[in-house]
């Protein structure tokens, strides 16, 4: 294995070739590409993996005390990687606080964080779905400025339910097709905002159906309207969904999303 390019983002050429890698490699962690793009804007950690011949072999983006993503082709090239974080965990006197890779990466990575005395507190495997066609029955619209106070309460009430913090920039997100919403009387109903967008894929997440009126086909209604609309833009759309939530995975595949793949998340220690 080359030495490791650690701790500054590479030149345009690198960067592009690291990209374009990532899209053919990292399907079931699109987080890894969406990182690289925003790292020098962030301030955050590169680290590529090479081997002997100048090829790729995996890239890690992360942030001590923030996010680490993380995809490699084979345990050394991960061995490679968490050795690099490893460095900078130790000048910053902190790990990442949450780590995301693939699957597969997943497999060589928890044995070196246990060594390293990084063991995950908590750690969750996702399912990962794709759709390539576009949905019958869909039905809904983006949402505007002057729907920002029944987000507001949406927030709100997913926040309570998943236990959980989100405070999104509705501004930033309210002045682009962002998130879509099924009113019904002129109250909101349902849900489903999209994320970032990769070379490849446009992503979702966040769908969420009113309590007093699940059971009733909202989300599916307004997911396949999302995904109708993307599929404009992008060849797929792509989603992460836990794979114990058997009613959210449902769903999906409701509306023509395929089994895909696996990824990890993991709060280290």
């Amino acid at each position: 294995m080359a030495p490791l390019t650690v701790g500054e983002a590479p030149g345009a050429a690198g960067m592009e070739e690291a990209l374009a890698w990532l899209a053919e490699q990292a399907h079931e962690n699109l987080g890894t590409e969406i990182a690289l793009r925003s790292a020098a804007a962030q301030g955050w950690d590169v680290a590529f993996a090479n081997w002997a011949d100048g090829g790729l072999a995996g890239v890690s983006v992360s942030s001590p005390g923030g996010q680490w993503f993380l995809e490699a082709e084979s345990p050394s090239a991960t061995a490679d990687l968490v050795t690099a974080v490893a460095a900078s965990a130790t000048s910053a006197g902190r790990w990442p606080a949450k780590v995301t890779s693939s699957g597969a990466v997943k497999t060589w990575l928890r044995p070196l964080l246990a060594e390293r005395d990084a063991a995950p507190r908590r750690e969750h495997d996702l399912l990962v779905m794709t759709c390539r066609q576009p949905p019958d029955g869909g039905d809904g619209g983006w949402a505007t400025l002057a729907d920002r106070p029944a987000l507001e309460r949406y927030q709100a009430l997913y926040n309570h339910e998943r236990r959980t913090a989100i405070a999104p920039d509705w501004d930033a997100l309210l002045r682009r097709p962002a998130v879509a919403i099924l009113e019904d009387e002129g109250r909101m109903v349902a849900v489903v905002k999209r994320t970032a967008d990769t070379a490849r894929y446009a992503t979702i997440g966040g769908t969420w159906t009113d309590p007093e009126l699940r059971g009733r086909g909202l989300a599916k209604r307004l997911t396949a309207f999302v995904v109708g609309a993307l599929l404009r833009d992008r060849p797929a759309v792509h989603l992460i969904v836990d794979d114990d939530n058997t009613a959210a995975i449902a769903l999906y595949r409701s509306v023509d999303f395929e089994d895909t793949g696996r990824c990890y998340m993991a709060y280290l220690s």
